[in-house]
């Protein structure tokens, strides 16, 4: 293999080690990750892995370029109580006005949505947050949760994924394009070097090392994360007795790797 090429993938897998700070003087009891694991699965099902995590790496791999595509297309734009508030506060409004001017009640019922609300917006035009000019969103860092998480980890991707048995591609949005360009590139080269580095790769992702689920624990976390807001999480962190959860930062590269074995995987028609 390419020796620049070993390098960058030692690399990446050697940033594991690291992650390993956040852990407690003792490490996590198992008692006490199985009763973190029995609610992360009451949260989100572990029957929608490897896709969860999958698309959670993907997700902090990605870079939103700002189209407007999602801000014109997605339709019923929710907006939670704390997205109301972390909005409001970056317009320098109050929360009420905020509600009573840019959104409405849920289009479902309160049982099954809570306080959410839904962003003011006629179909097929775009959010009354997205500016030409800028470009982009104009509240792009405090968008609502269901903004930062398409489309990625939104419910209707994450259930079509578990359907089909296959990651999403998203043809129109250039995030996603480049990132898919840039993983097969680095999946192409990879088999050009060596025809059974990538099985390698799934056999580390699989192994029970310590690094390694540790790695997906907080990347499972990581999605939660986005999906449900810091507060859910952060009350995941604390019982887990982590030191904090990890930025995106720190669990780019080895998710990067993880994100080609997955799209390797389905490439190959090999179960995920």
């Amino acid at each position: 293999m390419d020796e620049c090429l070993r390098k960058d993938i030692a690399g990446r897998l050697g940033t594991l080690h690291r992650l390993k700070d956040l852990l407690p003087p003792d490490g996590i009891s198992p008692l006490v990750k199985a009763r973190v694991d029995e609610e992360m699965n009451d949260l989100i099902s572990k029957g929608y892995e490897p896709f969860f995590s999958g698309n959670a790496a993907l997700y902090i791999l990605s870079a939103c370029q700002r189209c407007g595509r999602c801000c014109k297309d997605i339709n019923a734009i929710a907006a939670s109580i704390e997205d109301c508030r972390r909005v409001a506060k970056h317009l320098g409004m109050s929360q009420k006005r905020f509600m009573m001017e840019y959104t409405r009640p849920h289009i479902l019922d309160g049982c099954q949505v809570g306080t959410a609300r839904i962003i003011k917006k006629e179909n097929a035009k775009h959010c009354p947050f997205f500016d030409r000019n800028l470009p982009g969103c104009r509240i792009h860092s405090v968008k609502p949760r269901v903004c930062s998480a398409a489309y990625y980890l939104s419910k209707m991707n994450l259930l079509l994924c578990r359907q089909t048995h296959r990651f999403s591609t998203f043809p129109e949005c250039p995030s996603d394009i480049e990132l898919r360009s840039r993983i097969g590139g680095f999946s192409d080269r990879l088999k050009e070097e060596n025809a059974s580095a990538l099985d390698d790769l799934k056999m580390t992702f699989q192994s029970a090392d310590t690094e390694i689920q540790l790695f997906q624990l907080l990347l499972r976390l990581k999605g939660m994360e986005i999906y449900f807001g810091k507060e859910k999480t952060a009350s995941l962190t604390r019982k887990l007795g982590l030191k904090r959860m990890p930025v995106e930062g720190e669990l780019k590269p080895a998710a990067f790797l993880y994100a080609a074995v997955l799209l390797e995987q389905e490439t190959a028609g090999t179960p995920l």
